[in-house]
């Protein structure tokens, strides 16, 4: 299967069209209120879909419970992205950090699913669990932000490199203590050829990631509640 042929260009429209018109319905029938039930019910869906996902891999490969465990950067948010959703309130900051570092994933692997070219059928359970587990998680980014289940802020800004850091340190225990080959491409490019090394990647993560909240501010807030008009109003204090 290729990369933006006939069945990946179709599952991305198709599953476009499911998200928005499911977020324009959710938003106008589920009180504020009753919000958090549907969100962790989709998290529990995410959830058992990743299960199913890494029960596959493990069996492609020695069906061990170490090829269960996720061993890149989106199966690790395909886990802690529903289990904080199920877990934590939306305005804690490891809240912030697992909703943007689920998105930034998912959003990826949505438009760019390499794995994609290992199989012949999108149907096949691998590729298509794969396919669903990262969908989910850029929707449930989506439908927290419409329905302002969740509300980003600067204030929680630190989350999401403070979560980073911590997937790189689990990554090194994966790849020296359980000998993972490549545990979140800390030993390779994300695409074979370019310079995109999990460092380089982390920067434009983090700058991809400001940019989105200095946007959502502007959407939201008048100006003089803005992050960084603030900031400047102190620094000419001073």
């Amino acid at each position: 299967m290729t990369l933006f042929g006939l069945e990946h260009i179709l599952y991305m429209i198709i599953a476009l069209i499911v998200m928005v018109v499911s977020i324009i319905l959710i938003k106008k029938f589920v009180p504020q209120e009753k919000m958090y039930i549907v969100m962790k019910i989709i998290a529990a869906v995410g959830l058992i879909i990743m299960i199913i996902y890494r029960i596959v891999v493990a069996k492609s490969r020695n069906s061990t419970f170490l090829d269960f465990l996720p061993d890149t950067y989106c199966s690790m948010m395909g886990f802690i992205m529903p289990i904080v959703i199920l877990l934590f309130k939306p305005n804690t900051k490891i809240f912030q950090y697992a909703m943007f570092a689920g998105m930034i994933g998912g959003l990826l692997t949505f438009i760019y699913p390499d794995f994609l070219v290992y199989f012949d059928n999108i149907f096949n359970i691998h590729p298509f669990t794969g396919l669903l587990y990262h969908t989910i998680m850029l929707y449930l980014f989506l439908l927290a932000i419409v329905t302002k289940y969740f509300v980003p802020t600067f204030k929680n800004w630190t989350a999401l490199p403070i979560g980073l850091a911590f997937m790189v340190v689990v990554a090194v225990f994966g790849n020296t203590v359980l000998e993972q080959s490549n545990n979140m491409y800390l030993n390779a490019p994300l695409i074979s050829g370019t310079p995109l090394t999990w460092w380089l990647v982390g920067i434009l993560i983090l700058v991809l990631y400001t940019i989105i909240l200095t946007v959502y501010e502007m959407i939201t807030k008048p100006k003089n509640e803005w992050f960084w008009t603030n900031l400047f109003k102190r620094k000419n204090k001073k």
